[in-house]
């Protein structure tokens, strides 16, 4: 589970490029500065969606590297455990 435990951290990175995108596009779309700070609704969307689009993106990583710390069940590797998900 190391290997795919690497990946957890571009969870965090994925979150943050999402925001600031978002951020950047939403100012675009209201006319203001791409720096200008948002309220707290704003503020609470923008970490919501952002938050949703990266767990998106990594929880796939998150069940590789569970069953390949499982005691119970032998993997020959990242790949044996993604085919017999997949099935």
């Amino acid at each position: 589970g190391f290997v795919p435990g690497l990946f957890g951290t571009s969870h965090g990175a994925l979150q943050f490029m999402a925001y600031e995108d978002l951020k950047e596009r939403y100012n675009k779309y209201r006319n203001r500065v791409s720096d200008t700070k948002l309220n707290t609704v704003e503020y609470i969307m923008m970490a919501a969606v952002s938050k949703i689009f990266a767990v998106a993106a990594t929880y796939p990583y998150q069940v590789v590297r569970a069953r390949l710390q499982d005691q119970h069940n032998t993997y020959s590797g990242v790949f044996d455990v993604i085919l017999r998900t997949w099935r």
